[in-house]
């Protein structure tokens, strides 16, 4: 494991920036922040701005689970096109080439119908699949600047916290008996804690043999009707299915995400040591409902 001194995070205003920037703080980590604004410099002033970091971290992007309206589709995919992209044709630029990129993507990148880990290549056609794979296209280009870098990409599930994402919305559905399954129940929902996703990715940065694609879900996977029990386990409240008229007018397009089918496992995450303090959906349930 190597001692980090400086990172370069692009997304630090994201929520999952915002834990990660402390996460680092904590460890005496200088964070230098890239903004959105830095992404649309030329290359060399971004470069000029990073260089000397031993890292650069990448969570920019417009969130999947929010009210998707009017072209919201198009603002997800070019906002993480634009910073995969500037930071890799930046680190062309930088003299001191930074000893990792480890960038953020989606878990939703596979298939719906066999069990992936990441040496899968079956890839879906869905929208959140299409952006995966083009994360993944444009992260390669990375290596045609450098070998002395080592590139990261963490596919990860719906990372489920407290305060933001797909959590409060499913928590509030669940406490007036709502937060029955959406389509037929049966649909696994890639997902991890937030304390572990912010772990994972320490992990990884510290990790000098970490390189390549890492899944970052929890090891038992969960269908959406294990989810329903969880919560209603938790609440001690029986739940009813869950309109989906009322669904669609609270999270918009973005509730179809809740119907799509992903089983994922991380085991090179695993076979690298690292351990889920929350590895199934009931531990997930229990320590957020702990957290109020």
């Amino acid at each position: 494991m190597s001692t980090l001194t400086n990172v370069a995070l692009c997304g630090s205003q994201t929520p999952l920036g915002k834990s990660l920037k402390a996460s680092l703080a904590a460890k005496g980590i200088k964070v230098i922040s890239i903004k959105e604004s830095d992404l649309r410099m030329p290359a060399p002033s971004l470069a000029e701005k990073i260089d000397g970091t031993d890292g650069i971290i990448n969570l920019h992007g417009e969130p999947y689970v929010a009210k998707w309206k009017g072209r919201y589709e198009f603002d997800i995919y070019c906002s993480r096109l634009l910073a995969i992209r500037s930071i890799g044709t930046a680190i062309r630029y930088m003299v001191t080439k930074p000893q990792f990129f480890i960038t953020l993507s989606n878990a939703m990148i596979y298939d719906k119908f066999e069990v992936h880990d990441e040496y899968s290549n079956v890839y879906g056609d869905s929208f959140m699949s299409e952006v995966g794979q083009m994360e993944t296209t444009e992260a390669l280009k990375i290596k045609r600047y450098t070998d002395l870098t080592r590139l990261v990409i963490i596919r990860s599930g719906y990372v489920m916290s407290r305060t933001w994402g797909a959590y409060p919305l499913l928590s509030a559905f669940s406490r007036i008996g709502l937060g029955g399954r959406v389509d037929d129940g049966y649909q696994c929902i890639p997902m991890v804690q937030e304390d572990d996703a912010i772990r994972a990715i320490n992990f990884l940065a510290e990790n000098e043999a970490a390189e390549g694609i890492y899944n970052l879900t929890i090891p038992e996977m969960a269908s959406m009707n294990e989810l329903v029990k969880a919560f209603s386990t938790a609440l001690d409240k029986s739940q009813h299915r869950l309109p989906k008229i009322i669904l669609q007018f609270m999270a918009g397009r973005s509730a179809k995400l809740l119907e799509q089918n992903c089983k994922v496992l991380p085991r090179r995450l695993e076979d690298a040591g690292f351990a889920f303090n929350c590895p199934n959906v009931d531990s997930i349930i229990r320590s957020l409902q702990k957290c109020k």
